[in-house]
């Protein structure tokens, strides 16, 4: 059998220490805890020296086969300390106590979690392509106005859906209008949630103030127009899912002419008189 010997801790004690220690010194002048971890020590009085043996991997001389595990395989196989025992030996101090913690393997890293595949991230401004065409505001009656009185306003906004694919995902878009922006022209503006309705279908007569009504003051051609914000929702085949953040679609421009009205008494309706004045 093939063993090699190492020291692996001396400790050199005055003759008095010796004496005075508490662990006493077994058959061959090893203490218990030396025996325990198969290490011997012998002493001259004057200090103590531990030793021990370790069996390296190695082939057996006489049969030529591998020995593993520091020694050879097989019943009744001698086996050297373990790497912890010689750890353990190095640390002990005079008294057989040991002065530092065991070695412990160090903790598995935790598992690398692949990136998440699936549903992509969309925000609002991803579907501007898919947006709906600009709106032509509209004002009663017939885009003409008069000066000093209600320009009554309406905007033909209605939801709709596009379907079309993004980041190479077929999807469906669903646009709902839920603000209007008008521009009068003349230097007005309005943020509104209504998109303004007709004044019959108000059931208000003429030239009466509606909530999308606007009051040119001089006679002119006003552009107006009118942007609609629009809420959207995609569907990439689950369910419609809502995409946070509005969409704002700017409106074409209308011409609206506003007229100077004139008063005038007569005596007979224009129906009566078509060459009256202001007939």
């Amino acid at each position: 059998m093939l063993r090699i010997k190492f020291l692996a801790c001396i400790i050199v004690l005055s003759a008095l220490d010796f004496i005075a220690s508490p662990v006493a010194l077994a058959a061959g002048g090893c203490s218990p805890d030396t025996l325990l971890l198969g290490l011997c020590g012998s002493t001259d009085s004057s200090s103590l020296t531990i030793s021990g043996t370790q069996q390296q991997q190695g082939t057996n001389p006489s049969t030529g086969t591998r020995r593993s595990n520091g020694g050879p395989s097989g019943p009744g196989a001698p086996s050297g300390p373990s790497q912890e025992a010689i750890d353990l030996a190095a640390c002990m101090d005079d008294s057989g106590t040991t002065r530092c913690a065991p070695r412990r393997n160090p903790p598995a890293a935790p598992p690398t979690t692949p990136p998440a595949t699936g549903t992509p991230t969309i925000v609002i401004s991803d579907l501007a392509r898919f947006a709906p065409a600009s709106v032509l505001a509209t004002a009663e009656p017939g885009n003409v106005g008069i000066a000093g009185m209600p320009t009554n306003f309406t905007a033909a906004a209605t939801p709709q859906i596009e379907d079309g694919e993004l980041f190479g995902v077929p999807l469906r878009v669903r646009f709902v209008p839920a603000g209007y922006d008008y521009t009068y022209g003349d230097g007005s503006s309005a943020t509104l949630t209504t998109p303004g309705h007709t004044w019959e279908a108000l059931g208000q007569a003429q030239f009466t103030p509606t909530p999308t009504s606007h009051v040119y003051r001089e006679p002119g051609v006003y552009p107006a127009r009118v942007d609609i914000r629009y809420t959207a929702q995609v569907d990439l085949g689950g369910g419609w899912i809502d995409i946070p953040g509005q969409l704002t679609t700017s409106g074409a421009t209308q011409e609206i002419r506003i007229l100077e009205a004139r008063t005038a008494l007569v005596a007979h309706t224009c129906d009566e008189n078509p060459a009256g004045v202001g007939c």
